[in-house]
């Protein structure tokens, strides 16, 4: 019989364990890898603790997120334009707009009773998951950083927004000038019409023009 922070302390050393064969690197909340079109992440989620039925209840789940390298290199673009440090590559996150849902189910639960102990059927439950969670996470997250997989998932969501259209620009504007960062461009500001358009989309754009003259 173990608590529930030592429970979890155990089952996050089995999550590092079965990460590394994916060639993920890192420790707990976070594992990643990086790879020539981003930086794929699997992590931890916050515990949380509730109380239930005379039961302390510890919470907790597994997120994925992939960064592509485009995205990388327009925040530190605009980290030094901001007097900012450059983003290392393990703190690389965002952009966050493709559904990771379908992946896993609900969130795990230790329990823990008046003695203060979690059943060894809540820690059975959560290592017999563990594996095909962490496969899904990995695959997916390995997958969005392949070349140009995040941008095209991106350009087949139907209705964007003005978030997805920004993200869009930055992720074009790697393959330098032409006719689709023009259209994704206009497809922007026509977002922005009728309002004042942002800083941030001021600086994408200009980032957008910036990066595709290099290319």
């Amino acid at each position: 019989m173990v608590k529930p922070d030592p429970a979890l302390r155990r089952l996050l050393r089995e999550t590092q364990k079965l990460l590394e064969p994916y060639g993920f690197d890192g420790s707990d909340p976070r594992w990643v890898r990086v790879e020539p079109g981003g930086v794929a992440a699997v992590g931890r989620t916050r515990a949380t603790r509730t109380w239930a039925d005379g039961q302390q209840v510890l919470r907790f789940d597994l997120f994925l997120s992939a960064t592509p390298a485009a995205w990388w290199d327009f925040g530190n673009w605009r980290n030094a334009r901001l007097g900012l440090p450059p983003i290392p590559a393990e703190e690389a996150t965002g952009p966050d707009l493709l559904p990771t849902h379908g992946l896993a189910g609900e969130p795990w639960c230790l329990r823990s009773g008046p003695d203060g102990h979690v059943p060894p059927a809540d820690l059975d439950a959560v290592r017999a998951e563990l594996p095909r969670r962490i496969h899904a996470y990995a695959r997916r997250a390995l997958q969005l950083v392949e070349p140009d997989r995040y941008l095209d998932e991106l350009v087949a969501q139907a209705d964007p927004h003005i978030g997805t259209w920004e993200t869009i620009v930055v992720l074009l504007a790697g393959r330098g000038p032409g006719p689709e960062l023009d259209d994704a461009v206009r497809q922007l500001r026509a977002c922005s019409a009728g309002r004042e358009p942002s800083a941030y989309t001021e600086d994408v754009i200009a980032y957008a023009h910036t990066r595709a003259a290099l290319v």
